[in-house]
C-alpha cells in the first residue's frame, strides 16, 4: 500500500497499481467538500455512517481512504474559494488515481449557503460557473442549510428568506442544539432528522417552485428563490449508487 498526504492532513491510503484488473468493478467514490464547518459536516457524516456504516466497518475503511464510498471534508471559506479548493483537489485525485490505477472521485460538490455570501454575488456567481468548467457540483442553501434540516419536521415556511428566522425556526422544533460548545454552539440533533430523509424530501419540494428553480439557475446569489436547498440531490445520489452496497430497505430509515 502506498500512502500520500492530501490538502488538510488527510491520509489516503492508495492500492496497489494493477490490483483493480483482479477484482470486481468498485463502486463509485464521492467528496462533499462543505463551506460549513459544523452543522453541514455532522449531517452528511451521518448519511455516510448511517447508509455505509456496515460497508465501511466490513472493509476497515477509515474517512478519507480510497475504497471509502464517501469522503467528507470542510474549509469555512466563501463560495469562489470553496469551489477553488474542490477543484485543486478534484484535479489532484484524477492524477494520483491514474498513477496509482484506482478510480478517481465519481461526482465532487462543493456545498455552501446564500447567506452572507449573497451580498457579494459575483464571488458566488463565479463559484458555479468554474464549478460547472472543471466538473464540480455546487449545491446551495438559500439562506442557509438549516432549510433542509427544518424540512424534516415540516416544510419551510415560504416567508423564512433569513438567516436568523430559519436557525429560531430550526432550534424551536428540536433540530439544532446550541448550548454544548461556545466555540461551535450549533450541532445537530440527530435523533430529531432519524427516519424523516424521504418526508424532509417531500416538504423540500413544496416550498420550491418552478420559478425559484429558474431563479436559482440565472441568479444564484439572489435571495429570491429562498427558502431553498439542493441538498436531497447528494442523498438521492448515494441511495441511488450504493443500493449495492446497503441493506435492503436501509435507506427508508434514514
Amino acid at each position: 500500500m502506498n500512502e500520500r498526504h492530501l490538502k488538510g492532513g488527510v491520509m489516503v491510503r492508495r492500492p496497489n497499481a494493477g490490483h483493480r484488473g483482479k477484482t470486481k468493478p468498485r463502486s463509485k467514490r464521492f467528496l462533499i467538500y462543505s463551506g460549513g464547518i459544523v452543522t453541514e459536516v455532522e449531517y452528511f457524516q451521518y448519511v455516510r455512517r448511517h447508509l455505509f456504516g456496515d460497508y465501511v466497518k466490513s472493509l476497515r475503511i477509515k474517512n478519507g481512504e480510497v475504497d471509502d464510498p464517501v469522503r467528507v471534508e470542510a474549509d469555512g471559506v466563501d463560495p469562489k474559494t470553496l469551489v477553488d479548493g474542490a477543484v485543486e483537489l478534484l484535479q489532484e485525485d484524477k492524477k494520483d488515481a491514474q498513477k496509482e490505477s484506482y478510480d478517481p472521485f465519481s461526482v465532487v460538490w462543493a456545498v455552501t449557503d446564500v447567506d452572507d455570501f449573497g451580498k457579494n454575488g459575483d464571488k458566488l456567481r463565479a463559484a458555479v460557473d468554474k464549478g460547472h468548467r472543471n466538473g464540480v457540483e455546487v449545491i446551495i442553501s438559500n439562506p442557509c442549510f438549516d432549510v433542509w434540516l427544518i424540512d424534516h419536521k415540516q416544510s419551510c415556511p415560504s416567508s423564512y428568506t433569513q438567516t436568523p428566522d430559519c436557525e429560531k425556526l430550526a432550534k424551536k422544533l428540536g433540530l439544532i442544539d446550541m448550548s454544548r460548545n461556545r466555540n461551535n454552539p450549533k450541532h445537530i440533533c440527530q435523533k430529531e432528522i432519524a427516519g424523516k430523509y424521504a418526508m424532509a424530501a417531500k416538504n423540500a419540494q413544496r416550498h420550491m417552485s418552478e420559478q425559484q428553480r429558474r431563479i436559482r439557475g440565472c441568479k444564484p446569489s439572489s435571495g429570491d428563490y429562498a427558502p431553498w436547498t439542493d441538498v436531497p440531490k447528494i442523498v438521492d445520489t448515494l441511495i441511488e449508487e450504493y443500493k449495492t452496497l446497503i441493506k435492503k430497505g436501509e435507506e427508508k430509515t434514514l
